[in-house]
């Protein structure tokens, strides 16, 4: 499933980009959901309040919280959510950048550009749900995407490593150090001892505490957390 949101105050804009993107994915094996809001104050409630989205397409001009602020927020929240920005103007294409938004695309190139970019990433989002760990013994196993663990911990003297994700609890009888090898380490961050957390799904981070997705708190050690803001602000493209 690739989970749009259109933000633009102009409702016959937000159906015309909605037209343009519902026709450029529905070649696309993926089932495509798409969102609608009229603001970015909107949105970001939305956001908060526990809706998730790969790609995020939001018009600059807006009243209230304009386009910049709210990628601005939503790639310190949600870094893994690409953001395309259509607007009508150019100035504003080096600060689009500059909060690592994926495209900037005008209006009268919508047409032209968005159905391309919007099938490049149904690809590099296809690739992100492929990769994957058949988890559970016996009868019973689950498939789950790398990108679905939000941590995964291993309690002392334990011989199961614990998946946290979207879906419930897993668990794997695997060493911590042999899984950490099979892991990413650009999006995999040993946090604490026993603690692995994956960056991409942290909203944000107070003192020593990791703010995940779904509620999730992770505490991370004072030994190692100059390390892990450091890692977080690289792979948020920006300031942790």
């Amino acid at each position: 499933m690739i989970r749009i949101a259109i933000v633009d105050d102009e409702g016959p804009f937000r159906d015309r980009i909605e037209e343009i993107a519902s026709g450029a994915l529905g070649g696309e094996t993926a089932e495509t959901e798409i969102k609608k809001y009229p603001d970015g104050i909107c949105f970001y409630e939305a956001v908060s309040a526990g809706e998730t989205f790969d790609i995020l397409l939001a018009d600059i001009q807006m009243a209230g919280m304009d386009g910049m602020e709210l990628g601005r927020k939503i790639r310190r929240e949600n870094p893994g959510m690409y953001i395309i920005f259509v607007t009508s103007y150019e100035e504003y294409a080096a600060e689009s950048y500059r909060i690592d938004a994926y495209q900037y695309i005008l209006k009268q190139d919508l047409k032209s550009r968005l159905p391309g970019v919007l099938r490049e990433l149904a690809g590099k989002l296809s690739d992100r749900e492929r990769a994957f760990r058949i988890l559970g013994t016996g009868a019973e196993k689950a498939k789950i995407p790398y990108g679905d663990i939000l941590y995964l911990y291993k309690s002392k003297g334990a011989k199961y490593v614990n998946y946290v994700t979207e879906e419930g609890i897993f668990r794997e009888r695997i060493s911590l150090d042999t899984l950490l090898k099979e892991l990413d380490t650009r999006i995999f961050l040993p946090v604490e001892r026993g603690y692995v957390v994956n960056m991409q799904r942290i909203r944000r981070i107070s003192g020593d505490t990791l703010y995940l997705e779904k509620g999730y708190e992770v505490q991370v050690s004072r030994a190692r957390l100059a390390k892990v803001k450091q890692e977080i602000s690289r792979c948020w493209g920006g300031n942790a």
